[in-house]
């Protein structure tokens, strides 16, 4: 087992309406709303637990909340307030 590092896999399994389940590790937390789009666990057996809860999860809703979580516009947004605020950050730590 490989730990994730990022949550690609994550919201590309959510586009396509598949539930995720994972350990609360880096980004994962940000991606999956428990309950909703999948489920957060702390151990191998809460994980297999929660295969049988993925039953009861609405696909459209795991693919509704990839569309307005990560849609080209929102990842433009947020990179773009990104960028802004790291160079204004920049100007904060000038040197007059």
């Amino acid at each position: 087992m490989v730990a994730e590092t990022s949550s690609l896999v994550a919201r590309e399994a959510q586009a396509c309406g598949t539930p995720v389940i994972a350990f609360p590790n880096g980004a994962l937390t940000q991606v999956i709303e428990p309950g909703r789009t999948g489920f957060l666990v702390d151990s191998i057996e809460a994980m297999a637990s929660a295969i049988h809860d993925c039953g009861g999860l609405d696909p459209l809703l795991c693919r509704d909340a990839a569309r307005e979580r990560f849609s080209d516009r929102q990842t433009i947004r947020d990179y773009f307030a990104h960028y802004e605020y790291l160079t204004q950050r920049g100007h904060d730590h000038v040197e007059t």
